[in-house]
């Protein structure tokens, strides 16, 4: 079992398309195990970097609180009780990714097919499925990292393009346009909620008696 994690990873981080071929004949269970294994190395590497930062985080706010005159000590010695659950609210939240992405990778792949369907792919939902399962290799093991994870998000698309090419038998354009069209569909839906938001923002203020202003 280690011994195949270790080889997916080093397949689609270095030969991608070799390793999406190899792919094809593999069953969903297959890489779905492939899946929770890395999501499980992510989890716990997560948990850990947002319990250190929390506590960094609390740490500082103690080390300001306790500076304040006559009640600093008081209110810094009164806010440390609250350790226990900084640390617990950090793996509960945690906990809460393991589960949406243990369940949402069955939804971005069928998602994923729709726009395959759309771009003329014929190969089957399953195949679309284990090639997303597959190409979130590098967001599992660089996700995980502040500041530079972004990095891993962004190369498991480009592995997606890649993998759909393969396992899809579609031309690189058309892999491109599967990735990107939800991409700019979420973007634009985000974009409308945020102007219904600040449209009802704005007309309820305006309803707000001036003496109150």
């Amino acid at each position: 079992m280690i011994d195949s994690l270790v080889n997916g990873i080093k397949g689609f981080l270095m030969a991608p398309s070799e390793a999406f071929v190899k792919t094809r004949e593999k069953s969903l269970g297959a890489a779905y195990q492939y899946y929770v294994a890395l999501l499980v190395i992510f989890t716990v590497l997560l948990g850990i970097v947002m319990v250190t930062m929390g506590m960094v985080t609390f740490t500082t706010m103690l080390s300001k609180l306790a500076v304040i005159p006559i009640v600093g000590g008081v209110m810094a010695g009164a806010a440390a009780n609250f350790t226990g659950f900084i640390i617990a609210l950090n793996v509960f939240l945690a906990y809460l990714v393991f589960l949406a992405l243990l369940i949402g990778i069955f939804v971005i792949g069928l998602v994923a097919h729709a726009f395959v369907l759309l771009m003329g792919g014929e190969k089957g939902v399953v195949q679309t499925v284990k090639t997303t399962m597959y190409a979130s290799t590098p967001a599992l093991l660089l996700g995980w990292i502040p500041y530079i994870g972004f990095l891993g998000f962004i190369w498991s698309l480009v592995l997606l393009v890649l993998g759909l090419k393969e396992n899809q038998n579609m031309e690189l354009g058309y892999g491109a346009l599967v990735v990107l069209i939800p991409i700019t569909l979420y973007i634009i839906l985000v974009g409308l909620g945020s102007a219904v938001i600040i449209a009802f923002m704005g007309a309820f203020a305006g309803l707000i008696p001036k003496v109150f202003m």
